[in-house]
């Protein structure tokens, strides 16, 4: 319970910069919604491996910059097919592996939030945490490209959360 107490604190100064009241009342009602919060939900305490947390800024940058870089150039595509006359749209939906051996479900709702932020691609269902169906407005590069892409995602997100530092 000592934990939650020092959690609580900068949850209660975030609380306090979201309402715009910098307040004893404001402070002491964040706190307290803070400390119920947290004792409702219990989460686990995460201990910190000093020795991973370069590898996992590292991995965090190109994760970023890449979903960026993802985002933009898919943009630009979309637009070229948009405003080509014939479209050259071969919709579709692609069933991708998530070739996650743990199945772990936040990997994959982060994978698979990453798919759906590009722009012509939009995941409707995973099954059992080991396949993904993808909407695609290009079906054949998407069955393509989608394997090798998940396979550098999941690497980069399990740098990311700590698990290949282990």
């Amino acid at each position: 319970m000592l934990i939650y107490a020092f959690l609580a604190l900068p949850l209660a100064a975030i609380w306090m910069a979201i309402s715009n009241q910098i307040t004893v009342q404001s402070f002491t009602l964040g706190y307290t919604a803070s400390i119920l919060t947290l004792t409702a939900m219990q989460p686990r305490v995460v201990t910190l491996d000093w020795r991973c947390i370069p590898d996992q800024i590292t991995a965090l940058v190109i994760y970023i910059v890449r979903l960026f870089v993802d985002v933009v150039l898919s943009g630009i595509e979309v637009t070229g097919r948009i405003l080509s006359p014939d479209m050259r749209l071969k919709p579709g939906i692609v069933a991708i592996p998530t070739y996650d051996g743990t199945a772990n479900s936040v990997v994959i709702a982060l994978s698979a939030n990453s798919i759906t932020l590009t722009p012509g691609e939009l995941v409707v269902e995973t099954e059992h945490n080991n396949l993904m169906y993808v909407h695609a407005l290009d079906v054949e590069d998407s069955a393509q490209n989608a394997p090798g892409e998940q396979k550098a995602r999941l690497s980069l997100l399990y740098r990311i959360i700590g698990e290949d530092c282990r």
